[in-house]
């Protein structure tokens, strides 16, 4: 079986939440913590988009000075390893440990596989090792991690089969602003904020 590195997404500037969604702290743990915690299962889990890891986590920085966007951490993450992926956006805490290990499947097999909730869920997904140069060439035209499904071949996960997981969406769900962290504790009746 291929080793399967898991990546979490940590480049963004925080901006809509106001302070570092990585430390953004959900019933007193931060929210990377949250994802580190779902990707226990993994030999190797690794921040991209960082100088210094939080955690317990090594931190990879960004290749491209600049760059904005999971396609950037993606492509990093792909030219480090050289690996197959699973990755989760760090503003995603309510990530499920099952759903990542569901992913490192297709991964393990050297496949992308994205889940389908209305639209491909790009940054909670399995990225295949051969996607690094079309990654690269998206990335230098300007292009985003749901164009470059435009141009690799991945397997489409529907509802029902995520939901055969048990899965009920939690795990994209993406906490980037104080209102959205509100609407997951309604949305999934369960309490961050104390």
């Amino acid at each position: 079986m291929r080793t399967v590195v898991g990546v979490v997404l940590a480049g963004g500037r925080s901006k809509r939440m106001g302070s570092d969604k990585a430390s953004f702290e959900l019933s007193g743990r931060p929210m990377v913590r949250w994802v580190a915690d779902a990707m226990r299962g993994f030999d190797r889990v690794v921040m991209v988009g960082r100088q210094r890891g939080l955690a317990g986590l090594d931190a990879i920085p960004d290749l491209h000075a600049g760059a904005r966007g999971p396609l950037s951490g993606l492509q990093t993450a792909l030219e480090v390893f050289r690996s197959p992926l699973v990755v989760v956006a760090v503003d995603q805490p309510l990530v499920r440990p099952e759903t990542l290990l569901r992913l490192a499947e297709y991964a393990a097999a050297d496949e992308t596989a994205v889940c389908i909730d209305g639209r491909p869920q790009v940054t909670c997904a399995a990225y295949s090792s051969r996607c690094v140069d079309e990654a690269t060439r998206r990335l230098r035209a300007g292009g985003s991690l749901q164009h470059l499904l435009d141009e690799v071949p991945w397997t489409r996960i529907p509802r029902d089969g995520w939901r055969s997981w048990g899965e009920d969406g939690r795990s994209w769900f993406s906490m980037d602003t104080p209102d959205s962290v509100i609407a997951a504790e309604r949305r999934f009746r369960i309490n961050l904020l104390g």
